[in-house]
């Protein structure tokens, strides 16, 4: 079959439409063929000027912002920006980077000068000398004897700082209470990650130094109306 000529291939060839086996069938015969090669010749440079056979258009002004357009890179999305963070979010965020690797008076010092800074700022800037600054440590009961837990106080406005508290049901939630004359006042309710480490704001009806002892219990989400639980914490002043 090679030894044949390809004449019906050849203009196929010139211009590039044969699959690969018709074109090396091709290319072996005109290795052999000085007729079929001429011929071949003649259609490529046939080929070569049928761009140049049509009329020059001169193409439309807006043709090129087109082709740049299609060929641009898709522009990276822009990045998302952070949520901003409340102040005593940035506290939480603090108290847990340092908690696993600081023992809790370290960590009742650094949350004390934030309590103080917290304080200053909300009251307009007084000098620290005018700021009454307390923390007491709670330590755990029988229901969770490595439980620690760290109030730092600074007028009606405190942070507690937990650890080791045991991770409780969703159905549950853990209360501070705020004990004065063996009255309990609610302190807020808070939950405990999987290392039982959490942090709670305390904002108090009075001074927090009027209380003279700190509780916390397991009570149902959401908090009760007075302690029905086990008590994990205690400390007083």
């Amino acid at each position: 079959m090679e030894s044949q000529h390809v004449t019906d291939l050849i203009s196929a060839y010139a211009l590039g439409c044969l699959d690969e086996d018709e074109a090396g069938q091709v290319e072996r015969h005109l290795a052999e063929c000085h007729s079929c090669r001429a011929e071949a010749e003649s259609y490529r440079r046939v080929s070569a000027q049928m761009a140049l056979a049509g009329p020059l258009v001169t193409p439309p002004p807006e043709l090129r912002a087109r082709l740049l357009a299609r060929i641009a890179p898709a522009p990276e999305p822009l990045p998302r920006p952070s949520p901003r963070l409340s102040l005593w979010q940035q506290v939480a965020a603090f108290s847990q980077r340092i908690a696993p690797v600081w023992t809790p008076v370290s960590l009742l010092l650094i949350v004390g000068l934030l309590v103080a800074n917290v304080v200053l700022w909300r009251a307009g800037s007084p000098s620290p000398a005018e700021v009454n600054l307390a923390s007491v440590e709670m330590t755990g009961t029988e229901q969770a004897p490595t439980a620690r837990g760290v109030l730092s106080a600074a007028g009606p406005i405190g942070v507690l700082v937990v650890y080791d508290l045991p991770p409780l049901d969703v159905s549950q939630q853990y209360q501070l209470w705020l004990i004065q004359d063996g009255q309990r006042t609610n302190g807020g309710v808070f939950s405990v990650d999987q290392t039982g480490f959490a942090q709670l704001q305390v904002e108090a009806p009075q001074p927090l130094l009027k209380y003279s002892a700190f509780g916390v219990t397991v009570e149902p989400a959401g908090g009760s109306p007075g302690p029905t639980g086990a008590k994990v914490l205690g400390g007083e002043l």
